[in-house]
């Protein structure tokens, strides 16, 4: 057996080992109608009947403030050809200033939800927030929604949206990201019901 030349790394950097991850814009929008447009990379399925996933955001942004008011939030994937637009809308502007318009990018109507979807992105999930959870002594709170409708521009097959086609960026770190990479299938077995 090859020798272990394992070394211990910090808790944050720990964290990195669990990337690269999705790049999302999430946007929302208050009762006066301002929208609000930040980026994300900790979100994720959490079930599938019915279809729900969840986006940590960071405590007191507009995004919970928003997502709270009208109960909605819209997911859009982010693509290389519009990642560093995106990644802009991390800016630290005055509550109510519409980072799209800010940094060139492009509202457009949601299909199911008020919240209008970004133009540019390849693919978007629109939700209908059910939860906020809290978990204790965390910096972020989990945004849980219940899927109600989704968009994609690119299929390699019927209703099977085309990764490699979208160019999606991931997130590993601070400034570093990747693009998704190669398809790759391997065998799933389910276990013998008794």
């Amino acid at each position: 057996m090859a020798e272990d030349n394992r070394k211990d790394i910090s808790a944050e950097k720990a964290l990195w080992l669990l990337s690269p991850r999705l790049t999302v814009l999430v946007t929302t929008m208050n009762k006066e109608g301002k929208v609000n447009a930040a980026p994300f990379s900790f979100v994720g399925p959490v079930s599938i009947e019915p279809p729900m996933c969840y986006v940590a955001v960071g405590k007191g942004k507009d995004t919970e403030a928003f997502a709270k008011e009208l109960k909605q939030f819209v997911i859009n994937l982010v693509s290389e050809d519009f990642a560093q637009k995106a990644i802009d809308c991390e800016a630290k502007l005055p509550r109510g200033v519409n980072e799209l318009q800010e940094f060139g990018l492009h509202m457009w109507a949601s299909k199911k939800v008020v919240v209008p979807s970004v133009k540019e992105a390849p693919a978007t999930i629109e939700c209908e927030l059910t939860e906020v959870i809290e978990p204790r002594d965390s910096d972020h709170l989990l945004l849980i929604g219940k899927v109600v409708w989704g968009t994609c521009r690119f299929f390699k097959e019927e209703q099977k949206p085309d990764l490699d086609a979208m160019n999606l960026i991931m997130h590993v770190a601070k400034g570093h990201f990747r693009l998704v990479g190669n398809r790759i299938d391997y065998e799933r077995k389910k276990l013998c019901q008794k």
